[in-house]
């Protein structure tokens, strides 16, 4: 998938600077860098929604494609992210297979965690479970609570779900 939703990458942003990604720290806040460029990762692998109208824009709403609807799962996060990679004497090793093998469990893990952290914020949402040679799809909650209630109605309506 090519990159589509700077408008969605720009709405993580304001996410960001009202502090919804945000972590105690000691005495400070932080963030979690790997949660928050995932968010950044998934924003700009979906549809944007037209925040304006509160609305799918024209172009998705004649070919029913949902918005802010991400499935491209893990793998294309660490492997865009250089995540699995193997230094040129790790890949020549005899042992290169269990090395990668590492490599892609620790990364599975680190962007599992980061799923669910950005699950516990609310700013992503699991509408459909991972399932055999199917990656989970996570709805992008980047707006206001009657953005966001638009935009899971459109997606439901999209993927043939029930509507909440």
């Amino acid at each position: 998938m090519r990159p589509m939703g700077y408008k969605n990458v720009q709405a993580v942003y304001a996410l960001n600077r009202t502090g919804k990604l945000a972590k105690k720290r000691g005495d400070n806040l932080g963030i979690d860098k790997m949660a928050c460029l995932l968010l950044e990762y998934m924003a700009i692998n979906t549809y944007d929604w037209d925040a304006e109208r509160n609305q799918p824009p024209e172009k998705l709403r004649k070919v029913n494609a949902p918005c802010r609807y991400y499935t491209l799962g893990w793998r294309s996060f660490s492997n865009d992210h250089a995540m699995v990679i193997l230094t040129p004497e790790q890949a020549m090793s005899k042992d290169a297979d269990k090395i990668m093998a590492k490599r892609e469990l620790n990364a599975k893990k680190q962007v599992s965690d980061a799923f669910v952290y950005l699950q516990e914020r609310g700013v992503i949402k699991k509408l459909e479970p991972a399932s055999l040679g199917r990656n989970a799809g996570f709805l992008l909650l980047l707006g206001t609570p009657e953005e966001n209630k638009a935009v899971e109605q459109w997606a439901r309506q999209c993927l043939n779900l029930p509507l909440h």
